[in-house]
């Protein structure tokens, strides 16, 4: 019966991160009912998540979404902080992250409550000087996240595209999918070395949430930035939620 919840899970899953990140909730919900280890469900998950950004990346880039100059100043930094994360997860006690985490999405929330018209109009104003050194710290610092536990990475890198660079909601959930691969393909090998990948649960999931991104990224890019963003704030309050009182 578990399986069953767990392909539901991975399709919403996919529909979510595709549209507005952070889906991975749903399936890490589902892992640790299983009683596995902290540290075996996110590199378990991570496996997933990997995939549905491949998928949902290529589906954006065919669309025309994709802002693919921003991947060439991102590529390095996040390399760079994937690897310093995930060697941070092996070493230290995912858990202390695991507390934080819904209270700085609450408090983005917030903020983006406030300022209704942020994220859905496009403001970038292109790759200055200035955007490109805020890009790769943004990036650099995501890479480590990511590395170390990843949950609801997608919500944080958009909301740090749409704050820091102006980018609407659409163009920031697009541009960060092929970087999210990126840095999750790094994250994988590393995990995967270390030995804390379930990868016949990681197999069976990944396949019922490819099929939910390929759905998630075709109605985001036919509905647009206004669109995401109702989605993309319910995602945030429900992390919240679950994290406190479910």
């Amino acid at each position: 019966m578990i399986y069953f919840f767990l392909a539901i899970g991975a399709l919403i899953a996919g529909i979510v991160t595709a549209m507005a990140g952070g889906g991975g909730i749903f399936i890490i919900t589902f892992l640790m009912m299983l009683e596995i280890p902290i540290k075996i469900v996110i590199g378990t998950n991570r496996v997933s998540a990997c995939l549905d950004n491949a998928t949902s990346s290529y589906n954006y880039y065919k669309k025309g979404k994709l802002d693919t100059e921003f991947f060439k100043y991102a590529i390095i930094p996040a390399f760079l902080g994937t690897v310093i994360g995930s060697k941070l997860l092996v070493l230290l006690n995912a858990k202390i992250v695991e507390r934080l985490i819904p209270m700085i999405l609450l408090a983005l929330v917030i903020r983006m409550f406030v300022n209704k018209k942020a994220g859905l109009e496009n403001e970038f104003e292109g790759f200055t000087r200035k955007n490109i050194i805020k890009g790769i710290i943004v990036t650099f610092l995501m890479g480590i996240y990511m590395g170390f536990f990843g949950l609801a990475i997608g919500n944080f890198f958009t909301l740090a595209l749409v704050y820091v660079l102006k980018f609407d909601f659409l163009k920031a959930v697009a541009t960060v999918k092929p970087i999210n691969f990126f840095m999750g393909l790094v994250s994988v090998v590393i995990y995967a070395m270390e030995g804390i990948i379930d990868w016949k649960i990681a197999i069976f999931v990944t396949a019922f949430r490819v099929i939910g991104s390929k759905l998630g990224s075709n109605y985001a890019s036919e509905k647009g930035a206004k669109a995401v963003k109702p989605i993309f704030l319910l995602l945030c309050v429900f992390t919240v939620f679950k994290e406190y009182f479910l």
